[in-house]
């Protein structure tokens, strides 16, 4: 091979060997980057979308939290006016209470003495219970100043019946009914009440026409109930033979053992009848 050939065939093995290293150094084509974005400009746009988010956020809750600071004021002023108005109520009330004691005190004294003025106006009156209806006919004056004496057996002397003066006698009013009216009548004389209730309670069990009946003091409505009251008591007095009385208004007096006992209430008239068991 002469020396020109040999120079040929080197420079051919060279130039692909150079190529190479020439297409090693230098990337390709397709793994070029891209151009380089504004940073500023990026985080600008970022900051600046954010800011209209939390701007429009904030501006919600900020119009709520109007909402309810506004509601609170409203609900605080009102409460003011409710504590105050309760103070001023509470202020009224405190003086209606001691008006309102002092009224109802006045009213119980005026009942008191209402209810005492009517019975010293029947003071000269007794109460028959059970005659039948229309027993008396239609003159019950002159009747029954003839009818107690005898029923009665009441005389000042002996032979001779006592003679009794009624100015009134009257039915109680109300309908008729199952059970006959109480008979009221008004004595002339204070004295011919005590000769009456002495012998009525010596003859405790009276009877005319084969019907038993009784005579009573007349008493108003609110003393005959607070004696009512004492019925089983009394009941229980009579069952055990122990001797009582009733004074006005309404107190017991149960003699017992040689002492006289006093009760104002049913309550504490029960509680000395069980000491007695």
């Amino acid at each position: 091979m002469s020396k020109q050939t040999k120079l040929q065939s080197t420079k051919l093995s060279t130039v692909p060997a150079a190529n190479a290293s020439s297409a090693s150094e230098s990337p390709p084509t397709s793994e070029v980057p891209p151009p380089a974005m504004d940073t500023a400009a990026l985080i600008h746009e970022v900051t600046q979308s954010l800011s209209s988010v939390i701007d429009e956020k904030l501006s919600k809750i900020s119009e709520t939290l109007e909402r309810i600071s506004s509601a609170l004021e409203g609900q605080s002023r009102r409460i003011a006016e409710t504590e105050q108005r309760v103070l001023d109520v509470e202020d009224t009330v405190a003086g209606l209470e001691a008006r309102l004691a002092e009224a109802e005190g006045k009213i119980k004294a005026m009942n008191d003495s209402v209810d005492d003025m009517e019975n010293r106006s029947r003071r000269e009156n007794i109460r028959i219970l059970n005659p039948e209806e229309g027993t008396e006919g239609r003159r019950p004056i002159r009747f029954f100043e003839s009818w107690l004496p005898n029923i009665l057996s009441l005389e000042s002397t002996p032979g001779i019946k006592s003679c009794i003066k009624i100015d009134r006698a009257h039915r109680s009013l109300g309908p008729r009914g199952s059970r006959p009216r109480p008979i009221i009548i008004k004595l002339h004389n204070s004295r011919d009440k005590l000769r009456i209730m002495t012998a009525m309670r010596a003859k405790p069990n009276l009877e005319y026409e084969g019907k038993r009946f009784s005579i009573s003091q007349d008493l108003s409505m609110v003393v005959r109930e607070r004696r009512r009251a004492f019925n089983n008591v009394c009941r229980i007095l009579i069952d055990k033979g122990i001797r009582f009385n009733m004074h006005f208004p309404a107190t017991l007096i149960v003699h017992h053992d040689d002492a006289e006992h006093k009760f104002n209430t049913q309550g504490a008239a029960e509680a000395f009848l069980n000491t007695l068991e």
